[in-house]
């Protein structure tokens, strides 16, 4: 199955929203698409205040520039 690499750029109210969707919908989300959306970065200055969104090690970074200049990003939100 493929897999399409997201870059989320803002994590406040609507970008954690957005990550609780990817996450929380992953296998509904994957046999709509039929893909395997990934969700390989999100991008916001704050990384400090909790989100309530659980993100996997690695996830969340404060430099958007390697969103942006990341080749393998599919797809930027």
């Amino acid at each position: 199955m493929k897999k399409v690499n997201i870059g989320l750029l803002g994590f406040g109210t609507v970008g954690a929203g957005v990550a609780k969707i990817f996450i929380e919908n992953r296998e509904v989300l994957r046999s709509r698409v039929g893909a395997h959306l990934n969700l390989k970065y999100v991008a916001d200055i704050d990384m400090k205040t909790d989100r309530g969104v659980r993100l996997d090690e690695g996830v969340l970074i404060s430099d958007a520039e390697k969103v942006l200049d990341d080749p393998d990003i599919d797809i930027i939100i």
